[in-house]
C-alpha cells in the first residue's frame, strides 16, 4: 500500500509542472500598446484561447490562439499575433513579413 501511494504521489509530482508551464499570463486581459509605429488594443479571453484585436480605425477582429514554442499564436487579416511566455511582450508580423516584437501594458 505504501508503495502504491508512492507511485501516486510521484506521478502527480511529475504532472504538476506540465500544468503549470502551460499557464497563460495574458488570460481574461485586456491590453494596449503603442510601439515602433504600430499600436493595438486586445483582450484575451480566461483560458487563452480567444483573441480580440480592436484598432482605432477598424472593426474588432477575433482569433483563435494555439499553443506555440514561444507563448500563444493568433492570425489575424492583416497580421500575425504571437503573445509571448513572458506575459508584456509580444510578437507582430505583417503580411509582408515584416516583424516587430512589442510591449504591452496590461488595463485590468
Amino acid at each position: 500500500m505504501t508503495r502504491l501511494f508512492t507511485l501516486s504521489a510521484l506521478c502527480i509530482g511529475l504532472s504538476t509542472p506540465v500544468f503549470a508551464a502551460d499557464a497563460c499570463p495574458w488570460a481574461d486581459g485586456q491590453y494596449a500598446f503603442s510601439e515602433h509605429g504600430i499600436y493595438g488594443d486586445f483582450a484575451v479571453n480566461g483560458d487563452c484561447t480567444e483573441l480580440v484585436w480592436d484598432r482605432l480605425s477598424n472593426a474588432p477582429e477575433t482569433t483563435t490562439l494555439e499553443r506555440s514554442k514561444h507563448g500563444w499564436k493568433g492570425k489575424l487579416s492583416k497580421a500575425d499575433v504571437e503573445l509571448l511566455d513572458n506575459g508584456d511582450s509580444l510578437r507582430v508580423t505583417g503580411t509582408g513579413g515584416a516583424m516587430r516584437q512589442v510591449k504591452a501594458k496590461r488595463e485590468n
